[in-house]
């Protein structure tokens, strides 16, 4: 009977009824019929339907952290959080090819990206959609250092080039000698991009030898509209922004305001809020430092690239906290404690709340994802295939 009145209805009617359902939901529907399957893996569907889950305001919480499996092994482990008690929607995931003999905490979070999120660690590249449960593991960095030189990894990044309807990935990384410390100022600055469309990785020319330093921090690297964005360390050691341009493939920076720049001392994060790039300056977690004796402030730039718009739009009690991680509905801050467990405090309410969510110390990242039907590009058979959770 229900398939009787869905004929009757309008295409137009149908499609839009499609595109507010949830993933999961699609996913059965495209067993309905021929023009069903065909409709549901357009690429103008799943376009739309990324849209109207951007409007949607539903947010899942996708929670990373390393776990201890043994005293030489440890895993990386995802959990799938919604509402304000971040309940678990969906079982934990451990990420294949992620495990390492230490603690993961330098690997990078990155996401979503027109609806995939990347996971990068030392070696691989996962890409993969929550939604679907689709991953495929990259082709793994080129490991081209001479002889006697080490290769060391500044900084990663993903993203998309609407130009080249293509997801990438940008390395920037130093060859040293061999062992680094023997001479410092011996080095070679290096930027290499994979392309999703070739399936293969390729190095820049005519890099600018005095690029700023890498900044790192669990929530230093945020891809925006076109470009990815690293916080880093310019002349001086004064902070500023870098970005690389996904499309012109061109490097930039962006000065920080000058009351929150320093590098000796403070931490920083930098993420997107409200549409606008927004940058966090909070208390050096070490025990040296008294956390007591500074404040978090959180700055956001009105018009982009214009300095004199940026405006501290927060400044927050000191908080007993490693990292912040990620704001949340426009006023949580979701942040790592010293202890290695995922808490929040709520801007408006000046309230702290704390979660039974723990991994590995300084391995706790968070990101917000809207459900998305994108799939993952392969394009030939001697690619590495998509697999499924």
């Amino acid at each position: 009977m229900a398939h009787e009145i869905l004929k009757k209805l309008p295409e137009d009617v149908i499609i839009y009824i499609l595109l507010r359902l949830p993933v999961k939901s699609l996913m059965r529907f495209k067993c309905i019929s021929k023009t069903w399957y065909i409709l549901i893996r357009s690429s103008t569907f799943i376009n739309l339907h990324l849209n109207c889950s951007k409007t949607a305001k539903e947010e899942f919480i996708i929670f990373k952290r390393s776990l201890q499996v043994d005293p030489f092994q440890h895993k990386t482990t995802l959990s799938f959080l919604f509402g304000d008690d971040l309940n678990p929607v969906l079982s934990d995931l451990d990420v294949p090819y992620l495990e390492s003999t230490f603690v993961n905490d330098y690997d990078q979070f990155i996401g979503p990206c027109h609806g995939l999120i990347a996971l990068i660690n030392m070696i691989n590249t996962v890409l993969f959609n929550p939604a679907t449960r689709n991953y495929r593991l990259l082709p793994p960095f080129p490991t081209d250092a001479p002889q006697g030189f080490r290769c060391s990894i500044d900084g990663v990044g993903f993203g998309f080039d609407s130009m080249a309807n293509d997801y990438k990935v940008v390395r920037i990384s130093k060859v040293y000698n061999d062992p680094p410390y023997r001479d410092p100022y011996s080095r070679e600055q290096k930027v290499e991009v994979y392309d999703m469309i070739t399936d293969s990785w390729r190095e820049l020319d005519n890099i600018d030898q005095d690029m700023p330093r890498i900044y790192w921090a669990p929530s230093s690297m945020v891809f925006y509209k076109t470009a990815c964005y690293w916080l880093a360390i310019g002349s001086k050691d004064k902070m500023i922004i870098l970005y690389f341009d996904m499309g012109t493939e061109i490097f930039n920076t962006i000065n920080l305001p000058h009351t929150c720049n320093s590098y000796n001392g403070p931490h920083y994060g930098l993420l997107v809020l409200r549409d606008s790039i927004t940058m966090l300056r909070y208390p050096n977690p070490n025990p040296e430092y008294d956390a007591a004796q500074d404040l978090m402030q959180i700055w956001m730039m009105k018009e982009y690239g214009v300095y004199d718009s940026w405006m501290k739009i927060y400044t927050v009690r000191p908080l007993h906290i490693e990292s912040p991680l990620l704001i949340w509905k426009d006023h949580v801050i979701l942040c790592e404690s010293r202890e290695g467990s995922l808490i929040s405090y709520d801007l408006k309410l000046d309230k702290i709340q704390e979660f039974n969510l723990q991994g590995c110390p300084t391995s706790l990242r968070a990101i917000c994802y809207e459900e998305s039907m994108i799939q993952i590009p392969c394009e030939s058979k001697d690619n590495a295939q998509v697999q499924y959770f």
